[in-house]
């Protein structure tokens, strides 16, 4: 191409330079040109068949990353389809950018014109755009810097008249700003975070997203050993302590038999890089009365703000821990063992999601999820990533598919949307070339993403797909037929989804009881290479424990 380059061009070589290596996309004429330039720059384009579903493979490929992401999207209509994704990623704080093309400036009367910027920022994104060619450069630098520094979802207008619009060739690179170091928190805070520590007998530490995005996970764990301490996670910081025999797992709903009696007497609570949600605390009944709650996080309009606190501490979750580390060292504290004893470990193992004994509500036609949960874990291996999507069914996902470590497990609750979990575990696959990625998702979440199983077979991804099929939007069934509403508005035909995997040319089994599994052994025998969906007809009358208990009547 003769003469200067244009600023998609220049745009595309800038971001290249700032790390980017991957770009989930599904292309139209106002971002044909800028994907074209990345790609030119050396940056992998996957096409994605709905603009939702790149959103959310950029999401988890991000949060499995920590890389800088991108997604494009065309004008209007691109960018809306693209919403839900991006308002999952927005409510996650995943640094993410999101290049949507936008119509010539000023041409209101284009069929695609909208309000991009209003668009993006309802659902909680950042807004910013390529003003002009001359400050193209600049705005691009500015979109990237609020992504990963703020930590935020921001989305890129690109007009098309400043996209093509030449450059001269010759400009000199523009830099990111140094990245910042760990936010160290005040002395004071560390101190007396420390004296609710020693004096604490029965305490927890909590680990949370802040808490994996720090790399905190083995300071923590020297933390809960020095105060004899025992360790759980929020959903989002799901895989911390994998494996640690005084962890709990998963704090709240999602929760094992035993953890909530051990977190319920826990008389020092201190949550790190974890938000407290109402899920997290089943509405605060995991909050013993008289407990000290104490909470750690970067962002002060956190500390707070999901329930009332005895102590806020300003600073990164490994940093904090490792200033308490030091204090203590400072007063001669040795490692106690408060809770820790014998019976107490025991009865974790006892009481954890895959030795406590379940009722087996299975029946010739359909399977319990439980027990289906239970063996699809034992059968596939252990070196896996698990993605969830939404809905009745999410809370076996966590419990019984176990993951690694936290960078393993994808679990996209934050909007609640139902149909993100097959470009959640596509994102995380390719995050982990090679790796077995594993998707637990409902009949209806997996019908409204379905076209990107396309794409995972495209790709060449190494996924098995556990569809919990029940042929309804349970959630509604339960909650509302408890309320004697008539629920067939929500209850459909059943789908047979081992035949539309074979039709995606992918493999597929239908299980309606264990021996049925066998299709599954022997794909993994195999080294289980391409794509397995299991369509488990699952007890369609099995209200999940954690639903009836936070929605009830």
């Amino acid at each position: 191409m003769r003469g200067n380059p244009i600023v998609a061009s220049v745009v595309a070589g800038d971001l290249a330079r700032y790390g980017a290596r991957r770009c989930f996309a599904l292309l139209g004429t106002a971002n044909f040109k800028i994907s074209h330039a990345l790609v030119e720059s050396g940056v992998e384009l996957i096409s994605a068949r709905h603009e939702c579903n790149a959103a959310s493979m950029a999401d988890a490929y991000a949060k499995a990353t920590g890389e800088l992401t991108l997604v494009s999207v065309h004008s209007g209509p691109g960018l809306t389809n693209a919403l839900t994704g991006i308002g999952e990623a927005a409510k996650s704080r995943t640094p993410l950018l999101v290049l949507a093309g936008d119509v010539p400036s000023g041409a209101v009367k284009n069929n695609f014109y909208i309000e991009q910027a209003d668009m993006v920022r309802a659902v909680g994104a950042v807004p910013e755009r390529l003003h002009t060619p001359a400050t193209a450069r600049e705005d691009a630098r500015r979109a990237v810097t609020r992504a990963l520094r703020d930590r935020q979802t921001v989305v890129l207008s690109l007009p098309l008249d400043v996209q093509h619009a030449p450059l001269a060739s010759n400009l000199p690179p523009l830099e990111l700003a140094p990245t910042p170091g760990r936010l160290y928190p005040d002395p004071r805070s560390v101190e007396r975070l420390a004296d609710a520590l020693s004096r604490a007998q029965r305490p927890l530490i909590l680990g949370g997203r802040g808490a994996v995005i720090s790399d905190a996970e083995a300071v923590l764990i020297a933390l809960a050993e020095r105060t004899g301490a025992l360790l759980a996670t929020s959903v989002c910081g799901h895989g911390l302590f994998s494996g640690n025999p005084w962890s709990l797992g998963i704090s709240g709903g999602f929760s094992s038999p035993i953890a909530d009696p051990l977190i319920s007497e826990s008389d020092c609570i201190v949550a790190f890089g974890a938000s407290l949600t109402q899920w997290t605390t089943k509405k605060g009944k995991l909050i013993a009365p008289g407990a000290v709650v104490a909470q750690v996080d970067v962002e002060p309009t956190k500390l707070g703000y999901q329930m009332p606190i005895e102590i806020a501490v300003l600073g990164d979750a490994k940093a904090t821990a490792e200033a308490l580390l030091a204090e203590f060292d400072r007063r001669g504290m040795t490692a106690r063992t408060s809770r820790r004893s014998a019976a107490t470990r025991e009865c974790i193992r006892g009481g954890d999601n895959h030795h406590y004994p379940h009722p087996d509500e299975s029946s010739r036609d359909f399977i319990d999820p439980r027990t289906l949960s239970k063996a699809v874990d034992a059968i596939l291996p252990a070196d896996r990533v698990v993605a969830s999507d939404s809905g009745h069914f999410c809370g076996w996902v966590p419990r019984y598919l176990r993951v690694p470590n936290a960078r393993a497990s994808c679990l996209s609750h934050s909007f609640q949307s139902v149909g993100l979990g097959l470009p959640s575990v596509i994102g995380l696959a390719i995050a982990n070339p090679g790796k077995l990625a594993v998707l637990g998702t409902g009949d209806g979440g997996f019908l409204m993403s379905m076209a990107d199983l396309e794409t995972a077979v495209r790709l060449g991804l190494r996924l098995c797909i556990l569809v919990y099929n029940d042929s309804s939007y349970a959630a509604e069934v339960h909650y509302f037929r408890r309320q004697g509403y008539s629920v067939d508005i929500v209850q459909f035909p059943d789908t047979d989804f081992a035949a539309i995997a074979r039709g995606y040319s992918a493999r597929g089994a239908t299980v309606r009881t264990l021996a049925d599994l066998d299709q599954l052994k022997a794909w993994v025998a195999e080294g289980a290479p391409g794509v397995f969906v299991i369509d488990g007809k699952i007890n369609p009358n099995l209200e999940a424990d954690w639903h009836a208990e936070h929605f009830p009547n």
